[in-house]
C-alpha cells in the first residue's frame, strides 16, 4: 500500500467517524426531546401562568416613566443643572411649553400623581402650573415663563422639584423598590427629607414573618399528633379523621373565614357561651385581634401542614419502632429516636407550603384582624384597587416573591435531599 492509499484510508476512516458520533449525537437529541414532550404541557402552563406574570410585576416595579414620558426635553436640558442655584430660564420655559403639550395628550395627571410620590405638594406644583399656562404672558420671553410658574406654585423656584426632574431621565428606576424597602423616598420643596408619615413598609414585613411562623408553628405542633393518629390507624377510625382533615376544602375560604366572625364576635357564640356559664360577665374583645387571626389561619392552613405528614410517616415501617422497644426503649425514647426523625421531611414539607401560603395571606387577616395586624398581601391590594398605585404594588409583590423564595428554595432542597436519602 503507498503512502497516498494509507493517507486516503485515514481520511476516510476520520469521516465515518465524524458521521458515526453525529448520528449518535442526533438520535440522542431525538430520544431527550421524545422524552420532554410529555412535560410540554406543564411548561407551556408553567411559561403563560407563572414566568410570564413575575416578568410582568417585575417590569411593574421597575417601570417609571411618567416624568421622562412627559418632560424629555427638560429631564435632558437639566442634565448640565449642578443644582446649586435655579435652572436657566430657558428649563422654565422648555417645561411650561412641555406641561402644555403634556395637557393636550392628557399626560398630566400621572405626571402630577407620580410627583406627588416624591415630592411634598408635587401633584399640586404640576397641576397649578398646568393651570396658570392657560393665562396670557408674554410666551416670546423665557424670564416671563419662569415668573408665571414660580407665580403659579412657590414649589418651582426650590431646588426639590427640580432635582426630582432630573433624576429620572430613563423609564426605569428603582424608586418603587426603594419606597418598598422603606427607605425614605419623599423630600420637600427644599430639597430635604418629607416630614409626612408614610407606610413602615420594614414592621409591615416583619410582622407579616412573625405571623406566618407563629401559624407554621402551631399547625406543627396541633398537626403532627393527628397526622401520627391517621397514619397509624386503618379502617373506618383513618377514614373518618382524614375526612374531617380534607372537610376544609370542600368550603369556600370566604366561608371559612366569615364563620369566625360569627364565632367571636361581640355577640358570637363562644361569647355568648361563656357568659351563659358564668365565665365572664362582660364580652371579651376576641374580633379584630392578632389572636384571632393567628386562630383563622391556624384552622385554614391545617390541612396543608397534615397532609404532607401522613404521606411520609405511612411510608415508615412499623417494624423500626418495633425493633427499637425490643431493645429496650420506651415508647417516647423510640418515637424520638426512631420515628420522628424518619418523619422530619414530611414535618418540613408541610411547614414549608404552609409559612409560604401564609406569607401572602390577604382575606383572612383583613376581615377578623386588627389594623396592626395586616400583612403584606393587604397594602398589595390597597395600592392595586384603592391607590391606583400600581408600580409599589409590584414592588412590594416582587419583595414578597424573592423573600419566598430565598426561604423557600434552601428548605425544599433539604427537603428533596433527605427524602431521597429515605427512598
Amino acid at each position: 500500500m503507498t503512502q497516498q492509499d494509507a493517507l486516503t484510508g485515514n481520511i476516510a476512516s476520520s469521516t465515518a467517524g465524524v458521521v458515526v458520533r453525529s448520528s449518535i449525537r442526533s438520535d440522542n437529541n431525538r430520544r431527550a426531546t421524545r422524552a420532554a414532550l410529555p412535560a410540554a404541557p406543564l411548561l407551556i402552563f408553567l411559561l403563560l401562568f407563572l414566568v410570564i406574570p413575575i416578568g410582568s410585576v417585575v417590569h411593574t416595579a421597575i417601570s417609571d416613566g411618567e416624568i421622562a414620558k412627559a418632560l424629555p426635553l427638560t429631564t435632558q436640558a437639566l442634565q448640565a443643572w449642578d443644582g446649586d442655584e435655579l435652572p436657566a430660564t430657558a428649563i422654565f420655559m422648555k417645561l411650561g411649553q412641555e406641561l402644555e403639550a403634556a395637557g393636550h395628550v392628557g399626560s398630566v395627571r400621572p405626571l402630577a400623581r407620580r410627583l406627588g410620590y416624591e415630592l411634598t405638594g408635587g401633584a399640586s406644583a404640576i397641576l397649578n402650573a398646568q393651570r396658570a399656562l392657560s393665562e396670557d404672558f408674554d410666551r416670546a420671553d423665557p424670564k416671563a415663563w419662569k415668573a408665571h410658574l414660580i407665580k403659579a406654585d412657590g414649589a418651582w423656584g426650590q431646588g426639590g422639584v427640580w432635582s426630582i426632574i432630573k433624576q429620572h431621565d430613563s423609564r426605569y428606576s428603582a424608586f418603587y423598590l426603594r419606597w418598598a424597602t422603606g427607605f425614605p423616598v419623599k423630600i420637600e420643596a427644599d430639597g430635604s427629607l418629607s416630614r409626612e408619615s408614610s407606610y413602615d413598609f420594614r414592621s409591615i414585613y416583619l410582622r407579616t414573618i412573625l405571623i406566618s411562623l407563629v401559624v407554621t408553628g402551631l399547625t406543627i405542633v396541633i398537626g403532627y399528633p393527628v397526622a401520627y393518629v391517621i397514619a397509624n390507624s386503618s379502617g373506618r377510625t383513618a377514614a373518618v379523621l382524614l375526612f374531617f382533615i380534607l372537610l376544609p376544602f370542600w368550603t369556600s375560604l370566604l366561608v371559612r373565614t366569615m364563620s369566625w366572625i360569627v364565632f367571636l364576635q361581640t355577640n358570637g357564640v363562644l361569647n355568648n357561651a361563656l357568659a351563659g356559664t358564668g365565665l365572664t360577665s362582660e364580652p371579651l374583645p376576641l374580633l379584630y385581634t392578632r389572636m384571632a387571626t393567628i386562630i383563622a389561619m391556624i384552622q385554614i392552613q391545617l390541612p396543608f401542614t397534615v397532609l404532607p405528614m401522613i404521606s411520609v410517616m405511612r411510608a415508615i415501617p412499623a417494624n423500626h419502632v418495633k425493633a427499637a422497644r425490643s431493645l429496650g426503649a420506651g415508647p417516647l425514647l423510640a418515637h424520638a429516636t426512631i420515628f420522628l426523625p424518619q418523619a422530619v421531611p414530611g414535618i418540613a414539607a408541610g411547614g414549608l407550603l404552609t409559612f409560604v401560603l401564609c406569607l401572602g395571606f390577604y382575606l383572612t387577616p383583613a376581615l377578623v384582624g386588627g389594623p396592626s395586624d395586616q400583612m403584606v398581601s393587604f397594602f398589595i391590594a390597597r395600592f392595586t384597587n384603592e391607590d391606583l398605585n400600581w408600580g409599589l404594588a409590584s414592588a412590594l409583590s416582587v419583595i414578597l416573591i424573592f423573600g419566598a423564595g430565598i426561604v423557600a428554595l434552601p428548605l425544599a432542597r433539604h427537603v428533596a435531599r433527605h427524602s431521597s436519602d429515605r427512598i
